[in-house]
């Protein structure tokens, strides 16, 4: 029987990953203004301040802790208008006015600051940011006219990050690591708690989350899991992560290609109806039973919409589950998403983001994922090939190339997330897919690496967290957090250093390495993976939310803790296996 849905407890002005936007009960919640254009080239001088005045700092990690809560129409234009933290000196593009003459900004880091002026609607901080520090800082700017009198004004408070340091400890045992928590995985299938109980399925497939282990602590009121569940980003990802287990031979393999075939049978039973706009696709959001969001549960964004292209990236484990097994039916149900995938691409090669399963009707537009199509008609084409699937991957790559790279609007599409202004909730995840892809087919065009490489330090710059010295990350709570790093976080709204998203850059660093042969992606590779083992609690899990931190010098466990995502979990493991298997074919 279905358990009602226990809801997060709110705390003011806070949004946690589990109701990331402000909870609604009917249709998007709606911003009061959008950020608006792209970026532009650097201009203007510097000087420092003789005394300047010193700041508030508790006051700037407060602003930083609810910076959801902060979110406001801007005048800064570029697509890092909505940055939390930068590693390379950025440059901004701001809301050009007729009347302005020149223009200010001030930065301020403690008893510090520095001035710069320049005379077109451009700030870039490139001069000063060598004398800054890697902690938090204000940015005031000031629009000013002829006479000196502000026009407008703007201040934002950001934190400048630490860059690699290099490779400075041995490698972890990341196969170790891996195999825990793969055992912890395949364990919880059958013996893990969860608000909904479907018979004879594995319970990470309806809660895909682990119980929190207090009920009043931030993460909110789950002590029998999550209940939600995301199969088109969720049952990908458990296929991918078994079959890894079985390659590197796992003890439970049997019951790991067991859990893999029923993930992927059950996928095949529980699908829209064969009718309507997207005939026989694959939910997005399934809730205690029930096969989409609902007004009950604690993220009601999806509602009966899914998430188009959810459809691609859940399509390409189809395919692997075919390559290993031959059953028919998982190659069909591939070639059937990129078909109907295929009808929704417009003109310029793009696709819409969410739309109703029945109508057709759009109801989010934008998504910078329509790489992830390219890569299904890709997977397939070994086993299925057709002219007109492969030139509309290639419009797909050529729009993202075009529209995305160039723009940087790698909006974060995530399934409990509704819609923010343009650039204010920007993401790692489809950056790295992309980056990834450029590396596996480099070969086609010469300018696919160079790019794959300005991504990389693009999703560095923005969501690495490369040292446990970094002022980065601000829990909603606790303040200032220090981790191990190179960790990565997942997207502004959700600001928090994830291993599954560290798995995934992982995976794009060992793509890097093979496509350019450069040292250092291997070496940030290794890094990264032994920052996950640090992540690792004693029963195998790995935590999600980064509740693994430095305490006095040594990394301790949150007492409050749970709810980690297992998918997250199993993506980490499987950069972990990739990594060790890499790694050993190189010595």
């Amino acid at each position: 029987m279905n358990q009602p849905v226990q809801h997060a407890k709110r705390i003011t002005n806070v949004n946690l990953p589990f109701y990331r936007t402000r909870a609604r009960k009917a249709g998007l919640l709606l911003w009061a203004a959008a950020i608006v254009a792209m970026s532009m080239p650097t201009a203007g001088a510097a000087e420092k301040e003789s005394q300047p005045a010193g700041e508030d700092r508790t006051a700037l990690i407060d602003y930083l802790r609810n910076w959801n809560g902060n979110i406001r129409p801007t005048k800064i234009v570029s697509w890092n208008a909505g940055s939390r933290q930068f590693i390379d000196a950025p440059t901004f593009k701001l809301l050009p006015r007729p009347d302005a003459a020149h223009y200010i900004a001030e930065v301020k880091q403690g008893k510090q600051s520095w001035k710069v002026e320049f005379g077109a609607p451009i700030l870039s901080l490139e001069k000063v940011w060598p004398q800054m520090e890697n902690k938090i800082f204000t940015l005031d700017i000031q629009w000013l006219d002829t006479a000196g009198n502000t026009l407008a004004s703007e201040n934002t408070i950001r934190v400048k990050a630490p860059d690699w340091q290099g490779l400075k400890e041995p490698d972890a045992d990341w196969r170790g690591a891996a195999d825990r928590n793969m055992e912890y995985f395949i364990h919880t299938a059958w013996n893990g708690k969860a608000p909904y109980r479907e018979p004879n399925v594995p319970v990470w497939i309806w809660s895909c989350a682990s119980p929190t282990v207090t009920q009043d602590s931030y993460i909110g009121n789950f002590p029998d899991g999550y209940p939600m569940g995301y199969p088109g980003i969720t049952l990908n990802y458990y296929i991918w992560a078994l079959f890894a287990y079985v390659d590197r031979g796992g003890l439970q393999s049997a019951e790991a290609l067991r859990l893999a075939r029923i993930c992927g049978d059950w996928g095949l039973k529980n699908r829209l109806p064969d009718r309507g706009a997207l005939p026989l696709f694959p939910y997005t959001t399934i809730t205690n039973g029930q096969f989409a969001g609902s007004d009950q549960s604690p993220v009601f964004t999806e509602g009966a919409d899914i998430t188009l292209l959810r459809g691609a990236l859940l399509a390409l484990g189809y395919v692997d589950l075919y390559r290993a097994t031959k059953h028919q039916p998982y190659l069909d149900y591939a070639i059937h998403i990129a078909k109907t995938t295929a009808k929704f691409q417009r003109e310029d090669g793009s696709f819409p983001y969410r739309l109703h399963p029945e109508t057709g009707v759009v109801s989010e537009h934008y998504t910078p994922a329509a790489g992830d199509f390219a890569a299904l008609v890709r997977a397939l084409e070994p086993y299925y090939f057709d002219p007109d699937l492969s030139m509309a991957a290639q419009r797909a790559v050529n729009w993202t190339i075009a529209a995305v790279c160039t723009s940087h609007h790698w909006k974060g599409v995530f399934e409990d997330v509704s819609l923010w202004p343009t650039f204010s909730n920007l993401s790692s995840f489809q950056a790295q897919l992309f980056t990834q892809f450029l590396c596996q087919y480099h070969d086609e065009d010469p300018s696919f690496v160079p790019l794959a490489q300005r991504l990389n330090r693009y999703l560095e710059d923005q969501f690495v967290v490369f040292s446990s010295e970094s002022e980065s990350f601000i829990h909603p709570v606790k303040g200032i957090v220090p981790v191990k790093g190179p960790l990565v976080f997942e997207q502004y709204v959700c600001w928090y250093p994830m291993e599954a998203h560290t798995g995934h850059w992982v995976r794009t660093l060992i793509a890097l390495h093979k496509a350019t042969g450069e040292p250092i992606y291997l070496d940030k590779a290794r890094a990264a993976a032994n920052a996950i083992c640090a992540l690792q609690f004693d029963d195998g899990q790995f935590s999600t939310l980064g509740m693994r931190y430095y305490q006095d010098g040594k990394l301790v466990s949150d007492p409050e803790t749970g709810f980690n995502w297992y998918n997250a979990n199993v993506a980490a493991s499987m950069a972990l296996y990739a990594l060790d298997a890499y790694v050993k074919s190189k010595n």
